[in-house]
């Protein structure tokens, strides 16, 4: 019986191997690996960009600049974001001792390009940070229990909480408070459904000395920070019959 048993365990092994399909029409579609992105909730985050942006600068430029200034144009009625980064950008520029101009003559000008997407709002689904959890070893099996389970602040802590509490002790109770309920490093709330990108060059005349390009997610409740422009007041004369002289007249 026993060898009947492992002869039906081998033949079912080489059903799962020799069985799969090795031909498609289509590539089968997989998942990336999972990576972070910041999500940009205050100024604070912006002046942090634009002082990580001008920190690449010395290395692209050490040789290109031949004494030259660089030159950020503004001007102005972009998004508040835009707006700011470029002035955040130019302060940080000459925190890191270059040379800044005013105007665009025998400079070096820098091109701001900014573009920003929207996404499905429910991408989230089966998507789990474990972070730290990995290395819990005998209490992973409980972290992965209560992140997929339904944790909210207004709920309270749920039954899976208070099993994890057993199973992986206060170490993994540690990671769910600060990970899991967002008081990590990773951001509270919804995957944004909101991204930036944004892309700055230092050009030389017509050819480009340095480009970087960096993805941000946005709070969506902070929509008119990154979607919106001011709006453009237009001066209308309306001219029409009138009497010399009368205020009065249509202007």
């Amino acid at each position: 019986m026993k060898k009947m048993v492992m002869v039906g365990c081998a033949l079912a092994m080489t059903c799962l191997v020799g069985c799969a399909a090795r031909y498609a029409d289509v590539p089968a579609p997989t998942r990336f690996e999972n990576t972070k992105q910041p999500k940009l909730q205050a100024a604070e985050h912006w002046r942090s960009i634009a002082e990580h942006v001008a920190g690449q600068l010395p290395a692209d430029l050490r040789e290109k600049l031949n004494g030259r200034a660089i030159y950020v144009p503004q001007p102005g009625g972009e998004q508040p974001f835009v707006d700011g980064f470029r002035d955040l950008l130019i302060t940080a520029l000459v925190g890191q001792g270059f040379a800044v101009s005013t105007e665009a003559k025998n400079a070096l000008s820098v091109d701001v390009r900014y573009s920003i997407f929207r996404f499905r709002p429910d991408r989230l689904q089966n998507t789990y940070y474990y972070g730290e959890a990995t290395a819990l070893a005998a209490g992973l099996w409980a972290v992965g229990g209560i992140v997929a389970a339904d944790i909210s602040s207004a709920g309270g802590v749920s039954a899976g909480a208070k099993l994890l509490t057993v199973a992986a002790g206060l170490d993994g109770f540690s990671w769910v408070s600060n990970e899991a309920m967002g008081r990590g490093q990773y951001a509270a709330g919804p995957v944004p459904r909101s991204e930036i990108l944004l892309t700055v060059s230092v050009v030389d005349n017509a050819r480009i000395a340095s480009r970087r390009s960096n993805i941000y997610y946005t709070a969506d409740e902070d929509q008119a920070l990154y979607w919106n422009r001011p709006a453009t007041a237009h001066t209308l004369t309306v001219k029409g019959d009138c009497e010399e002289g009368k205020k009065s007249c249509a202007r």
